[in-house]
């Protein structure tokens, strides 16, 4: 009960406004370490608590400078884990391990990147096209977004040239017109603030698109 109402506490003074889902996950670091960690998600932010420990935490999906999510499919005896890194404007950091739909109980993995990676791309939005509008690059692990087009590392691929940008599963593949192979791939996890990368590289001509 003490810890709920620092959960809503924490998330009044954050001003997170509605709540939207709890998440239960079951994270891991190796066969000897488990523990539950649960993410209470709001409408402006999310409260990350500890089943055991008095920890509270509230983040603004405003103060989140890096969302990176990973998802890896195994084989065998163990379950697919999901691994989520949260960097925010203080310098702080989230790191979230667990695996998904243990048998005795679902930990909500499966859907956790679902609900909160459009909030978050929603938040950071506004601040990447008003730096493209200053004519700044917006950097996404080494793909990177300018006014011109998408870079990577020396090569500039202008929109002119942008066939589309594709999400495959866990793999995006960037294309050019006119070429047959991919002109750049990566992995979901290579690609930090996913969500933004494809909003800004699919949406429609933007004012600071040349």
């Amino acid at each position: 009960m003490a810890r709920e109402s620092a959960i809503h506490q924490a998330a009044a003074e954050a001003g997170l406004g509605r709540k939207i889902e709890t998440f239960a996950l079951q994270g891991w670091r190796n066969r000897s370490m488990r523990k539950i960690t649960v993410a209470h998600v709001f409408e402006n932010g999310c409260v990350f608590s500890h089943h055991k420990k008095e920890i509270v935490h509230a983040v603004r999906w405003d103060a989140i400078t890096r969302f990176r999510r990973r998802r890896n499919i195994l084989t065998g005896p163990m379950k697919t884990p999901y691994n989520f890194e949260f960097s925010t404007s203080d310098g702080s950091k989230f790191h979230m391990v667990g695996v998904g739909s243990p048998p005795d109980r679902p930990c909500g993995l499966e859907r956790f990147a679902d609900v909160v990676e459009p909030l978050i791309t929603a938040a950071q939005l506004p601040r990447f096209r008003d730096a493209l509008d200053r004519g700044r690059r917006v950097e996404f692990g080494w793909l990177a977004v300018e006014p011109a087009g998408i870079r990577r590392g020396r090569t500039l691929l202008s929109w002119p040239e942008l066939d589309e940008v594709r999400l495959n599963e866990e793999k995006i593949s960037v294309r050019q017109h006119g070429r047959r192979f991919r002109w750049a791939g990566a992995s979901v996890p290579d690609v930090p603030n996913l969500g933004a990368f494809l909003a800004l590289t699919r949406s429609p001509a933007e004012d600071w698109r040349r």
